[in-house]
């Protein structure tokens, strides 16, 4: 039962929430939502934000709310993933809108700069592919097929449309605060991640701590981009807490400019 549950991904999710926990995040597992296409209940495997007690007086008399609600799938991988495909610059993909963000108050009229979308484009490039690998029918073990799982596509598909269901409720209240909240859809890699860089017949792979992945889906009849992130369990915790002390900067920043406008 012991290896059985180790090579699945139920361990992996139970590490992960333990984890955040107990670095003060706010940990939902095993969320619900509702299937657009098939009106079906779909399972998310955890959302998580940071429990800030201490949030300072002056924001909360400001009315100010930065947050930022990780999204997350668990992925217990046991070949390497790999990310390929950098997204080429095009007039006609709107990139700045791939990252759900549902803004308030303050936020509705003001991006303060640089944005999250900046931050996370800082020094990375996204990735339209992604494959992982599995042994070749009736071949050795040593001999691999790169191949594109199923269950990523609908993972991938489930957190984006739960991203963008939740920032489109934010948008919806009309109230005297100013929110600005990101729903960021993540994918946590039990085993490596890579990123593949073709040059000419070859290609050389780069083992990377996390990547950014453009996932291309329809909504609404029209072409909608989402940005998400590829992480390993390793290196995680990291990244959310970078992007969290990020939020508490922009929080401080609209905090200065709330008080300006209102003098």
């Amino acid at each position: 039962m012991s290896q059985a549950l180790l090579r699945s991904g139920y361990v992996m999710e139970s590490r992960i929430v333990y984890t955040l926990v107990k670095n003060g995040f706010f940990v939902e597992p095993n969320q619900r939502i509702v299937d657009p296409t098939t009106g079906k209940s779909r399972e998310i495997d955890l959302e998580a934000e940071l429990w800030e007690s201490s949030r300072k007086e002056s924001h909360i008399d400001a009315k100010v709310a930065v947050v930022v609600r990780f999204v997350c799938e668990a992925k217990n991988n046991p070949y390497p993933i790999v990310l390929l495909t950098e997204l080429p610059w095009s007039p006609n993909l709107e990139t700045w809108n791939s990252l759900y963000e549902g803004r308030t108050g303050f936020f509705r009229h003001e991006v303060l700069e640089p944005s999250f979308f900046d931050f996370l484009m800082e020094g990375k490039e996204p990735y339209t592919q992604y494959c992982s690998f599995k042994p070749k029918k009736n071949g050795k073990e040593s001999e691999w097929l790169a191949w594109h799982p199923e269950d990523f596509h609908d993972d991938l598909e489930k957190i984006v449309t739960c991203c963008r269901s939740e920032a489109k409720s934010i948008e919806e209240l009309n109230d005297d605060y100013h929110r600005l909240f990101v729903y960021m859809p993540v994918v946590i890699l039990a085993g490596e991640l890579y990123v593949a860089k073709p040059q000419g017949d070859t290609v050389t792979l780069s083992k990377a701590d996390y990547g950014l992945h453009m996932h291309f889906s329809i909504y609404e009849g029209v072409q909608a981009l989402s940005l998400v992130l590829f992480v390993t369990e390793e290196s995680y915790l990291a990244i959310f807490d970078k992007m969290v002390r990020f939020g508490q900067n922009i929080e401080a920043a609209a905090v200065q400019k709330v008080g300006q406008t209102d003098g």
